[in-house]
C-alpha cells in the first residue's frame, strides 16, 4: 500500500519523513544511515544501510 508524504525544506535540504509504523517494522532508528538508490527518472529505492 503506497504512503504519501510531502517533502519539506530544512536548511538547504529537502526532508521526507518515514511513518513511525514503517520505521518500527523495518527496525529504523534515529541516527541509522539510509541509502537512496536511483532506479529510473522519478523512481528510487530506499533501504537501511547495513552496518
Amino acid at each position: 500500500m503506497p504512503l504519501t508524504r510531502k517533502a519539506r525544506v530544512v536548511g538547504s535540504s529537502l526532508v521526507v519523513t518515514i511513518p513511525s509504523q514503517i520505521a518500527k517494522a523495518y527496525d529504523i532508528h534515529d541516527g541509522d544511515e539510509i541509502e537512496i538508490i536511483p532506479v529510473e527518472f522519478g523512481e528510487f529505492t530506499i533501504r537501511k544501510r547495513k552496518k
